[in-house]
């Protein structure tokens, strides 16, 4: 009976289908939250994987939600798991980040990011 059982056991276990794991933000500069004495440059967002470039974006609006203008997010050449907004000079304010990744399997997924800026 033991020897059925862990037949049995075994054959579930290799037929069952793997986990696809979705990309999520594993860290963010400024991180979510920051209050900031100076504006910074960009924002770099490293997810737990590589990102699609095609189809990975990230926009800046204001907290009441205006569009501003940035040059266009891209995906690090070197590490492709981080995303990098280049930003504006920035006054003092409160600013989100809205992103949104595809991972390697497909599926996509959107977020924020939200700092102040205190000077």
């Amino acid at each position: 009976m033991t020897l059925l059982r862990t037949l049995l056991l075994l054959a579930a276990a290799c037929c069952a289908a793997p986990a696809m794991a979705h990309v999520v933000v594993k860290q963010s500069t400024p991180a979510q939250g920051a209050r900031l004495a100076a504006a910074p440059k960009e924002v770099a967002i490293t997810f737990n994987e590589k990102v699609e470039k095609l189809f990975t974006t990230a926009t800046l609006r204001t907290a009441a939600g205006a569009s501003i203008a940035t040059a266009k997010a891209t995906v690090d050449p070197v590490n492709p798991a981080i995303l990098r907004l280049p930003l504006p000079a920035l006054q003092a304010g409160a600013y989100v980040v809205k992103w949104t990744a595809v991972g390697h399997d497909g599926h996509r997924l959107s977020g924020d990011i939200g700092f102040t800026i205190t000077r």
